[in-house]
């Protein structure tokens, strides 16, 4: 039962993905779109209750799934087809992933609500982020065909000014998240600075100053651009490292 689940969703978002990219416009592509979502959901719950704990490619697939719904709103007044089309199948993968469970992994156990809270709220933070650079990386390609006069290659996206206002909404509310994350990982984590958490503690504090400054600067300096985006994406990358590279190491090497 739970691989059926898992593997419905993963070929229904896949299917909303082929969707937005061939019929982008479609009110079909939004209600598939909204169905996979509910699929991912499903699946994600049933797998929840099945499993004794936390592993990374679970908190993928809840990572993903906060993202795509994310974008999916966002898609209703702003055309971010462009970006469903990769999301998706990118989606499905994580779901297929979790259904096939290559590798042995190990469960992180949670003991209580404040860890349970934490863990909830890195993710959605860390989905906004992920939500924040596939934005900012339509913003640099539609800034760069502008600037070299490739009008008739223009991607269909919505206007610099829109992508970048949305860019910096996500990045916003995920800096704000991912403030809390860092404070309740300090207060409910008793060793967050083991061994086996250092580097994602690290790499998670670095990506938190990155983003304070691209914040700053932008309130009082008035970054914007293509410097705005760099610093997203670079912001993005130290994250992703703390989370999944800490996962990995844990996984994979500590473990031997």
């Amino acid at each position: 039962m739970i691989q059926l689940t898992l593997w419905l969703a993963t070929f229904s978002t896949f299917a909303a993905g082929a969707m937005y990219y061939k019929r982008p416009e479609s009110k079909k592509s939004q209600l598939l779109g909204a169905a996979s979502i509910a699929a991912h959901v499903y699946a994600l719950s049933i797998l929840f209750l099945h499993k004794d704990g936390f592993d990374f490619l679970l908190i993928g697939m809840l990572i993903a799934l906060i993202g795509n719904t994310l974008l999916w709103f966002s898609n209703r007044n702003k055309d971010l087809s462009l970006l469903l089309c990769v999301a998706y199948p990118l989606a499905a993968l994580v779901i297929a992933l979790n259904a096939l469970q290559p590798w042995h992994l190990q469960a992180f156990h949670i003991h209580s609500l404040g860890t349970s809270a934490h863990i909830l709220i890195a993710a959605v933070a860390y989905s906004l982020f992920t939500a924040a650079c596939g934005v900012g990386i339509l913003l640099a390609l539609q800034e760069y065909q502008l600037k070299h006069h490739k009008l008739r290659q223009l991607l269909r996206v919505p206007p610099l000014q829109v992508l970048e206002r949305l860019m910096f909404e996500f990045i916003w509310t995920a800096f704000i998240l991912l403030t809390i994350t860092i404070i309740t990982g300090f207060y409910f984590i008793d060793d967050i600075f083991a061994q086996k958490l250092v580097h994602k503690t690290f790499f998670t504090i670095a990506s938190w100053l990155v983003f304070l400054g691209l914040l700053v600067g932008r309130h009082w300096a008035g970054w914007r651009g293509q410097l705005s985006v760099k610093l997203t994406i670079s912001g993005f990358i130290l994250l992703m490292l703390g989370y999944f590279g800490s996962s990995i190491v844990l996984q994979f090497i500590l473990t031997k």
